[in-house]
């Protein structure tokens, strides 16, 4: 398995809004930049080439090229720091350049037309962004990676995002590492531990994109997640994205964005769907049938009376007669109606998010059961697919800041290799008549899993998970 840029659109991979969103981020100082010992005898070390010579060799020459075009070079050729860089190999920088200039640049182009176009059509700006979010400040071989793999853990880069907000910002790099492999964020490391006289390379299979957006951008402009944004906006009943407090401030708010470390386990609308049928169908059923009931009744209990009546009951033998049948009969009537009828209704009930805003069903999806369902599928630390545990592990959620001894969520892994080919989330609730929500893989910007953003990660899954 690989990561594969080929058929991305320039839009797809949102590069444009990375673009401008990066262009006014390159001038931040670098004085996040430590001076670190270097990792072994200072006569060694200064006997090893530096990150930026070694990176002049084969197979870093593309991520070079980036490096010369961020103005960078300089950085990562003085021995005062020792840095960690995760560096996409030529592989990987020719995916990248192939999606960035929209397939212009073909993936059997020669070399040297993808260091034309890093060197002149990729704008400096944005090459700065992508080359410091690649950085460490501090030396880290493989071996200083715990192998707990969640919690994760999180190292300031050299990049960073807000300027305007604090000259000392900086985006995060999640490293992780098990028996599976090493990533950074959810990128596989393929060649760790290459040391430099002035710090170490770890060859990574993906250029890994800064994000540029937070959470609640992506919940709300998503039409294939619009329930979710539907049943947020129900859970702040009253509330608005600016009130603090709010599910929507907290996914949005750039204030606490940078501080923030979320994962959304994100529901599909059909996942929404699902769900809404299987809890709103006995209610629908019952109030066609109640309906149905009422208006037959009285017409059946008429008919049997006439009809005693007319073989020669007296009024007192029909009305007993009539009691005594109509009921049956018009329950059997009302079944039937009820179920004919509530499958098509539920459905339709169903089919639209603005069923959160229906006053009339607000007794049955009050604001704090719908928040109830939503917290449920986020957490407060941030976990990528290869984060996840090989056999079924629960963690908490932000349901359990409202209740503490609530078991969480059980995520299970499947790896095949660095890459993860499968994840399920499992609700307590549901049982088998709901089994384990399946994330949808597929980690490409703007995709279904491991979606990076400034305050947290998104995955999308199939089903709604229900917490008791």
């Amino acid at each position: 398995m690989r990561f594969n840029y080929k058929k991305i659109k320039l839009a797809a991979l949102s590069l444009a809004a990375i673009v401008v969103f990066l262009s006014a981020c390159n001038k931040a100082p670098e004085d996040i930049l430590y001076t670190n010992p270097p990792f072994d005898d200072p006569t060694v070390s200064a006997s090893r080439a530096t990150l930026g010579d070694t990176l002049a060799s084969s197979p870093y020459t593309l991520f070079y090229k980036m490096v010369q075009r961020a103005g960078k070079l300089d950085t990562l050729k003085s021995r005062i720091y020792n840095l960690t860089v995760f560096v996409p190999d030529n592989n990987a920088m020719k995916q990248f350049v192939v999606a960035a200039s929209g397939g212009a640049v073909p993936i059997d182009a020669p070399d040297a037309v993808f260091e034309g176009f890093i060197s002149s059509s990729l704008p400096a700006a944005t090459a700065a962004a992508i080359v410091t979010y690649h950085i460490l400040p501090n030396g880290l071989t493989a071996s200083d990676i715990p192998t707990t793999l969640f919690p994760n853990y999180k190292f300031p880069t050299i990049f960073n995002p807000a300027p305007t907000i604090s000259p000392l910002v900086r985006l995060d790099a999640y490293v992780g590492r098990s028996g599976n492999g090493m990533w950074k964020d959810n990128v596989p490391v393929i060649g760790p531990d290459k040391l430099a006289g002035n710090g170490v390379i770890h060859a990574i299979a993906a250029v890994s994109l800064p994000p540029s957006q937070v959470l609640w951008q992506r919940i709300s402009d998503d039409t294939s997640i619009a329930y979710l944004k539907a049943a947020i906006i129900r859970a702040d009943s009253g509330m608005t994205a600016t009130t603090p407090g709010s599910l929507q401030h907290y996914l949005s708010d750039p204030t606490i964005a940078l501080g923030a470390n979320f994962t959304v386990f994100a529901p599909t609308n059909n996942a929404f769907k699902a769900l809404i049928y299987q809890l709103a169908y006995p209610i629908v059923w019952q109030m066609i049938y109640d309906q149905a009931y009422a208006a037959i009744y009285p017409v059946v209990y008429q008919q049997i009376y006439d009809n005693a009546i007319a073989g020669g009951a007296t009024p007192d033998e029909a009305t007993a007669i009539a009691t005594a049948q109509a009921p049956a009969i018009a329950q059997t009537q009302a079944t039937a109606i009820a179920d004919a009828q509530a499958p098509a209704t539920t459905t339709a009930l169903a089919s639209s998010p603005t069923i959160f805003q229906n006053p009339a069903l607000f007794p049955y999806f009050s604001a704090q059961t719908v928040k109830g369902i939503v917290v449920y599928h986020i957490m407060s630390q941030r976990m990528f697919t290869v984060n996840g545990p090989t056999t079924t592990t629960f963690k908490p959620t932000l349901l359990n800041g409202a209740i503490p001894l609530h078991p969480g969520i059980g995520i299970t892994a499947t790896f095949a290799g660095p890459f993860v080919t499968a994840m399920t989330v499992k609700g307590v609730g549901g049982g088998a008549l709901y089994p384990a929500a399946n994330v949808l893989i597929n980690p490409l910007p703007g995709a279904t899993s491991d979606q990076r953003y400034i305050n947290g990660v998104l995955h999308k899954v199939d089903r709604v998970l229900l917490p008791q």
